[in-house]
């Protein structure tokens, strides 16, 4: 055999090394997303379920009850600290620019989130409606997680989670243009229900 050739199987060996050492990272990494969108979908039915019902009705819009709103802060927390548990769980261990990404994943939530509930507070602030922070309250944190998800589709090349993502932005999209009250049901029927369909259908692929 020429030494040509043994360069040629050697550049073969190592390819497929680093193609299997690749899907070994990506399978680390590749978070069992199931309880995490279980947690996301959750908080969204619930939370913005809690707030449909606290408006609907109102003559005029007054806005979501304080209970109903620290309900929904209360369960984005809780997803958000699921989604961080989670990632950190499957990264522990796992080495070089795969964990970096994992952490960084991890911690855009809580960055995002921040971000939007300042953005929220500036609104309020120089005198926003009701009418206005309800739409940006409801589809707002929607927005968020579904950029973020479709961004994670790009490090981790997941289809599903970019299919999920896209979803998420459209309904807050969509959603926002149905006004105050309608939004909070449709992102906690849509978003909440998407999250929900994902997880069992995940859940249930995983089945040997």
């Amino acid at each position: 055999m020429s030494m040509a050739e043994d360069e040629t199987m050697d550049a073969r060996a190592a390819a497929a090394l680093i193609d299997q050492t690749h899907e070994r990272t990506r399978d680390a990494l590749q978070i069992r997303v199931s309880p995490v969108y279980t947690a996301w979908g959750v908080a969204w039915l619930v939370g913005l379920g809690a707030m449909w019902l606290s408006v609907r009705g109102q003559q005029p819009y007054r806005g979501p009850s304080a209970a109903s709103a620290a309900l929904l802060g209360l369960l984005i927390l809780a997803a958000i600290a699921v989604t961080m548990v989670v990632v950190i769980r499957r990264t522990r261990g796992v080495e070089g620019g795969s964990a970096v990404q994992g952490r960084i994943y991890g911690l855009s939530w809580p960055v995002g989130f921040a971000a939007l509930f300042a953005i929220e507070g500036a609104l309020s602030s120089y005198g926003a409606s009701g009418k206005v922070l309800g739409v940006v309250g409801a589809a707002g944190p929607l927005l968020v997680t579904g950029l973020i998800y479709v961004v994670a589709a790009a490090i981790w090349l997941d289809w599903s989670m970019f299919s999920l993502g896209t979803w998420l932005a459209l309904v807050a999209a969509a959603g926002a243009w149905t006004g105050p009250v309608t939004v909070l049901l449709v992102e906690a029927l849509a978003g909440g229900g998407g999250f929900l369909l994902a997880a069992a259908l995940l859940a249930r692929r995983r089945r040997p």
